[in-house]
């Protein structure tokens, strides 16, 4: 029989079919044109999967000359190659792992990540079928190493420029970035191997960015042989730097030989002249002091600035606050005279620190987001700290903070431009308030004409950093910052979860986020929703009938785009209908239990009125294999046969036991992402919460009190235990003090107070003092 299968309108096939004459089997035409497991004429190309990998490895290590040596290492989810160079180190390890249907790959030559293989951008999961997985476990079984740049003939290059080539130009932090790194040094392969090496190479004997330091090299020899002098601070190797050192203190030498010479002509002249020289001189700066630490002369009437210089001078030399009016101006001096100068100027006056001044500005542009150059620093330094990629696994921190006085920053650019000049403070506020009020009216108008004329942008009075840190080292990196004003839930969770994205695109995955317990990080935390995101269709949960004011069992059959409703079908067969709930409606079911034990809680389905009860458990009868429950509210007592127990009798819902709102699922690779609070906080917290606990004796007051099972949790205790090491000096065996019992604003935020407060040192002293043993038992 001949049958015409038409494929749309496009496509159709031909289909021959042959019967057996006598076949007593019970197939005819209309069963097989029937059946709905039908194969597809044209063939899907799926991914490869696992056995097939492992299969075609094996059968290349045991085959193909290329191939020998080689070994396969099975991982979860995943198989590896590695190809064994000489005296049996692991050259090249090639990693493929799977996710689902998905398929990326991982290699490490000489035990350093590579991010592509032939091509093929590493840590990317796309579906890949046998063939292709088949050629890159041929280029890089046959691919040979990059050596580098050999350094034969330019060994005076390695001496002047040492273990690192760096970048004449400078990054973000102010760094000379290194582009090439010696390696081998000493030994005959000795090369200097590019930052962005390829690592595998096939027709060539150098990759193309290792080839490119040759002319580097040449053009170093070069100005070396010509005796033009190259060679900067940052691009010296350490002998070089050695050599200078010693050669600048020679000079050093010199030149204090010749001023000791001058003066002693000076004063033999003086001598010879019988002039005498004014003692007064040499001690103007000493006499000002003292007659300014003796507030003999008054300074009230002199420049602000001078002020404080005279303040400082005449101080300790050691611990200077330094006023914030003094370190702009100072500031100033160092950004538009330069580090001579102000050191010029620091060698006879006390002046802060050039390190200090550097904790108050930035040398470099800053803008708030994401930028596209902070992957290229953090591939860069994990690259230079040798972080694996375990250590590439890890979670952000983040806070907000407010942004000081007199932080100039940009509101066009979105970004902050350093400390006012204190010299022109006036007329750069002056401006500032013009260009703001000229932008204000030029907003204004733009609004007046557009729908949401209500938005107000505002300038940014908070910096919200984020920072990501490795979870298996030590390892940790800024990532963006932003100027916020008030910070919703829904703009925290866009920010974190893009740059989960973007961090995710290099190969270096987030877990979770560490925060403190600030409004904005609560609503956060909570905005997410674990078992809405988890579920799926024909899930089994609990669904509110208002009805029976109930909960009952059913199968989740539907759901909209962002899960807010869900669609369900009750597996009571009483319930015919499908049912549309919203998620508040909805909750988890309790876990099934099968032995109950007398006095157990439950719920029990009343047959009377088909309603779920609260009950306990009064008795068990192992003979007849039944449960006696009595409802508690009409005291009604049943017995249920051990076979219906699934049917009539439930748990007691506790919602602790699904409580997920520490986790979530991550958007970007739909695995879980982690909520953790931060542990100063949480214990800075958790010492307030107790300081506020029975704390109001007067009737105006209300107390506040802490119970943990049945007994008082007071500040008392604390209060006590301080006292009597008052009374009792020989007892001192606690750290506390006025400032860790009578708390203001400021204690309450010092860590080392609330750790002290709580600490075991305490805990022993409220069990040893007597007066105490009565109510320190619940503490």
């Amino acid at each position: 029989m001949f049958i015409h299968i038409p494929f749309g309108l496009q496509r159709s096939a031909l289909a021959t079919i042959f019967f057996e004459p006598n076949s007593s089997s019970s197939s005819n035409l209309a069963s097989i044109l029937r059946t709905t497991e039908q194969i597809p004429y044209w063939k899907i190309c799926n991914s490869a999967s696992i056995t097939e990998v492992t299969s075609l490895i094996k059968t290349n290590i045991a085959s193909k000359q290329e191939f020998f040596g080689a070994a396969i290492r099975e991982i979860i989810n995943g198989v590896g190659v590695i190809f064994f160079g000489k005296e049996d180190k692991v050259e090249k390890d090639l990693t493929i792992r799977w996710q689902e249907n998905l398929i990326s790959y991982d290699i490490h030559v000489l035990e350093k990540k590579s991010q592509n293989i032939n091509g093929i951008v590493t840590g990317i999961a796309i579906e890949r079928n046998l063939s292709e997985i088949n050629k890159t476990i041929q280029f890089v079984s046959k691919s040979k190493i990059c050596p580098g740049q050999i350094t034969k003939d330019f060994e005076q290059v390695v001496k002047l420029r040492g273990a690192h080539l760096v970048n004449n130009r400078k990054n973000s932090n102010n760094v000379h970035e290194p582009f090439a790194i010696l390696e081998n040094q000493g030994q005959s392969n000795e090369a200097y191997r590019r930052i962005d090496c390829d690592l595998l190479i096939k027709d060539m004997d150098i990759c193309q960015n290792c080839q490119k330091l040759r002319n580097t090299l040449i053009k170093i020899r070069n100005r070396n042989l010509t005796g033009v002098s190259s060679i900067k601070v940052s691009h010296a190797s350490q002998e070089v730097l050695i050599e200078k050192v010693q050669l600048q203190r020679k000079k050093i030498i010199k030149q204090n030989q010749i001023i000791h010479t001058l003066q002693d002509q000076i004063q033999q002249k003086i001598e010879n002249e019988e002039e005498e020289v004014s003692e007064d001189l040499g001690q103007i700066a000493q006499e000002i002091s003292k007659r300014v630490a003796k507030n003999v002369v008054d300074i009230s009437t002199y420049s602000p600035i001078f002020q404080e210089l005279i303040r400082i001078q005449s101080g300790k030399s050691n611990g200077i606050k330094y006023h914030p009016m003094f370190l702009r101006w100072a500031i100033s001096v160092y950004s538009r005279g330069g580090r001579a100068a102000y050191e010029a100027m620091k060698s006879i006056m006390r002046l802060p620190s050039i390190s200090t001044l550097k904790g108050y500005i930035n040398e470099s542009q800053q803008h708030s987001g994401w930028q596209n150059k902070t992957t290229y620093h953090i591939l860069q330094k994990m690259a230079m700290e040798n972080i694996s990629d375990h250590g590439r696994i890890g979670f952000f921190s983040h806070d907000s903070f407010k942004i000081q006085k007199g932080l100039l920053w940009n509101q066009r650019d979105n970004c902050y431009v350093g400390y006012l000049d204190f010299e022109d403070e006036k007329e750069e506020l002056q401006s500032f308030i013009m260009q703001c009020e000229k932008e204000l009216q030029t907003e204004l108008q733009v609004e007046n004409n557009s729908p949401n004329s209500n938005y107000d942008r505002g300038i940014s009075t908070q910096v919200h950093q984020i920072v990501w840190h490795s979870a298996t080292c030590k390892f940790a990196y800024p990532i963006a910052y932003y100027g916020i004003n008030i910070l919703t839930a829904h703009e925290i969770n866009k920010i974190l979860f893009q740059l989960a994205a973007n961090l995710e695109c290099i190969g270096i995955h987030t877990i979770g986020s560490i925060c403190d317990g600030a409004g904005e990080n609560r609503n956060h935390i909570k905005s997410f929703d674990w078992w809405a995101s988890t579920w799926s269709l024909n899930d089994i949960v609990e669904v509110y009938i208002a009805q029976n004011n109930n909960y009952e069992k059913a199968k989740i059959i539907a759901t909209n785009l962002d899960r807010s409703k869900f669609t369900v079908r009750l597996l009571d067969p009483s319930f015919s209908n499908n049912i549309q709930a919203d998620r508040n409606l909805i909750r988890p079911p309790m876990p099934t239990k099968q032995n109950w034990n007398i006095n157990d809680s439950c719920e029990f389905k009343n047959p009377k009125d088909n309603k779920w009860h609260t009950a306990v458990v009064t008795n068990l009868d192992s003979k007849t294999q039944t449960l006696v429950i009595t409802i508690l509210s009409n005291n009604e007592e049943w017995r249920i046969e051990n076979a219906s127990q699934d049917t009539y009798v439930r748990p007691l819902y506790n919602a602790q036991i699904h409580w997920t709102n520490y986790k979530t699922i991550n958007p970007i690779t739909n695995s879980p992402w982690y909520f953790i609070s931060d542990p100063t906080h949480v214990f800075k917290k958790l010492r307030n919460n107790l300081s506020k606990s029975h704390i109001g004796e007067s009737r105006n007051q209300s107390i506040r009190e802490i119970m943990i099972d049945g007994n008082e949790v007071s500040w008392r205790h604390i209060q006590g235990v301080y006292e009597y090491t008052c009374k009792n000096v020989t007892a001192k065996i606690t750290r506390l003090t006025k400032r860790h019992v009578w708390l203001t604003s400021w204690s309450k935020m010092r860590v080392d107070l609330a750790e002290q407060t709580l600490s075991r040192d305490v805990e022993s002293a409220m069990e040893m003092i007597d007066e105490l043993k009565e109510i320190s038992s619940g503490t």
